[in-house]
């Protein structure tokens, strides 16, 4: 069971060790507002989900709703709104520069992870600030560091990490949704939506795991950040 009065811990020993410019974030799917509002103060901006992550990251707490999350295509995905017949069948992709046709579009959303139940609040807090018990901790870093997160994932029990992308809807389908349900690690490059209104930086690399494996991230992430025993 994962005390929440150690997430400040975690995160700082996240943060030292891969030496982070800015903090893991704690994502909440919330069934009811109403626990959501227990915690968190809702935002009053108009935002993407990606967006709020990276906000969430340089020290903001907050959650939104349908009304807040702009990103029609991510809301749906995240159980935020009902799915739409030009999401279902991958019609406007082509005009988006996504996929070649309306079949390749059908195509890929078939494979976007999507959240199979309504929620009506998403939460989004630095790990260190966050007073609830998170479904997914997501970090936005560097290539070398995403790369010790996966040599911490893998060093306990030698787990290799399986990832799914393809460049559309990146933070909320790929990173927040399929760890979610999987119970797994995921990481991507992001998605247009990211690289040109989120603040997401063309060096950087995201990824999720459920707050599950914390305490083995954190563990490992001790010891795999030192030199190699000779």
């Amino acid at each position: 069971m994962i005390n929440i009065e150690k997430l400040p811990e975690y995160s700082q020993n996240i943060k030292e060790k891969l030496n982070l410019e800015t903090s893991p974030v704690a994502v909440k799917l919330f069934q009811k507002e109403e626990n959501a509002k227990k915690v968190l103060e809702k935002t009053e901006e108009k935002t993407m989900h990606c967006k709020s992550i990276i906000e969430a990251g340089h020290g903001k707490s907050f959650y939104g709703t349908k009304n807040e999350i702009g990103c029609k295509f991510g809301a749906m995905d995240l159980g935020l709104t009902p799915m739409s017949e030009e999401l279902i069948t991958g019609n406007n992709f082509n005009n988006m520069n996504v996929t070649a046709s309306v079949s390749s579009g059908k195509h890929l959303i078939d494979q976007v992870p999507q959240m199979p139940t309504k929620i009506e609040a998403i939460g989004y807090a630095p790990l260190e600030d966050a007073k609830y018990l998170p479904d997914v901790i997501i970090i936005v870093g560097q290539p070398r560091q995403i790369f010790d997160l996966i040599r911490a994932n893998t060093y306990l029990l030698g787990d290799m990490i399986h990832s799914d992308f393809g460049g559309t809807q990146s933070f909320c389908g790929d990173i927040s949704v399929k760890t979610y349900l999987t119970k797994k690690p995921n990481i991507s490059f992001g998605c247009m939506g990211s690289h040109m209104a989120a603040g997401f930086k063309p060096d950087n690399v995201v990824i999720g795991f459920p707050i599950e494996i914390i305490d083995t991230i954190v563990e490992s992430l001790n010891i795999v950040t030192q030199p190699p025993k000779r």
